[in-house]
């Protein structure tokens, strides 16, 4: 993960765009393997445990992981239009869109933990 250096000749607002974006690749990452692994769990309560409940869990995550994943993409590509605001309300807008998509990435890898924890402990069973 490469971090970002800030300089003192960098504005405010070149260091918060940075930030948000070393935020949202930190996200990415960790939607895209948690597809995969998610994928790898949904083999084992298939195959290996036998649990369609908890297969059907895993697949339904699976697809909201992908949506999730879909919407950062998308702002992504939205986020360089900060460089256009030029009152505090257009500043807020991107401010806020930035907290509501972090409040949807912890909340989904939270409720992905969840059912992942479940898995492991049929494997314990």
């Amino acid at each position: 993960m490469e971090l970002n250096t800030f300089f003192s000749h960098d504005t405010d607002e070149e260091i918060i765009h940075a930030k948000r974006l070393q935020d949202l690749n930190i996200w990415i990452s960790h939607l895209s393997y948690a597809t995969n692994e998610c994928d790898w769990l949904t083999k084992i309560a298939s195959n290996k445990i036998g649990d369609k409940v908890l297969r059907d869990k895993l697949l339904e995550k699976n697809e909201v992981n992908s949506a999730l994943l879909n919407e950062l993409y998308n702002y992504k590509s939205s986020i360089g239009s900060f460089h256009e605001c030029d009152d505090l309300e257009c500043d807020l807008f991107y401010i806020n869109q930035h907290d509501v998509f972090y409040a949807k990435y912890v909340k989904h890898i939270e409720e992905y933990r969840a059912i992942k924890s479940q898995v492991y402990l049929k494997i314990l069973e």
